[in-house]
């Protein structure tokens, strides 16, 4: 074997060495990474630091930053948003989600509610609410059924939801941190909810009026975020 040829040899099992290297680093720098999402999705991070010194305030805001950085009431409250508008019953199911959510949060403060049930009831939620998004039957500008008789579902569907968020406010009653202020956590719970339920309403209307096929780019996002509760 020449000189050269012997360079050549070494030169491509270094550089091999280096691929395979890259690659290792790489995939356990996802695997770290997958590993660490779901805690930091389930843990809504910053709260404890928020409200160590148990102020008022912070305990608001700490209440704010709680359905922000959980991913599942955070894609609820704006698939909600979505839906009530493509309903065209946002009023009516705005009320409904916010007497659930305040229902569900005093329930659970006054009893013990197995936390599996409420997650289990979070992810039926979730579930229930991608497949009205992409359900034809609940978007009123593109169904052709009977009135009345879509009145009816619709009126069933805010009233089931608004049932569905008692579970949301009770996981956000049990997840209260430690020497915080419950009343200022539940004020700035509800006021970050209803906010990204009319998120969900903004996205839902610049959907329809900006987007020809509207429909689909909804069923996406509906999708996406099921997918992202599921298997984040």
């Amino acid at each position: 074997m020449s000189t050269q040829a012997s360079k050549t040899m070494t030169k491509n099992k270094t550089v091999k060495n280096l691929i395979d290297k890259a690659v290792m680093t790489r995939t356990l720098a996802l695997s770290s990474l997958l590993t660490g999402l779901p805690t930091l999705v389930l843990a809504h991070p910053g709260h404890g630091v928020m409200t160590a010194d148990g102020a008022f305030g912070n305990s608001v805001l700490s209440g704010i930053m709680h359905p922000l950085t959980g991913l599942d009431h955070l894609v609820l409250a704006l698939g909600m948003g979505m839906l009530l508008t493509q309903m065209h019953s946002f009023k009516k199911g705005f009320v409904s989600l916010g007497l659930g959510l305040v229902a569900g949060f005093a329930l659970s403060l006054n009893m013990s509610l197995n936390s599996t049930f409420i997650e289990s009831g979070i992810v039926l939620s979730i579930v229930l609410l991608t497949m009205a998004l992409m359900s034809r039957y609940f978007n009123r500008g593109f169904n052709q059924s009977n009135e009345a008789s879509v009145k009816t579902w619709h009126n069933l569907a805010i009233a089931g939801f608004g049932a569905l968020a008692m579970l949301h406010g009770a996981a956000h009653a049990i997840e209260v941190p430690t020497n915080s202020s419950t009343t200022g956590f539940f004020i700035g719970m509800i006021i970050a909810m209803l906010g990204l339920y009319t998120v969900g309403r903004g996205v839902a209307t610049y959907l329809n009026t900006h987007l020809q096929d509207s429909l689909m780019i909804q069923r996406v996002l509906a999708m996406v975020g099921l997918c992202g509760v599921l298997f984040i």
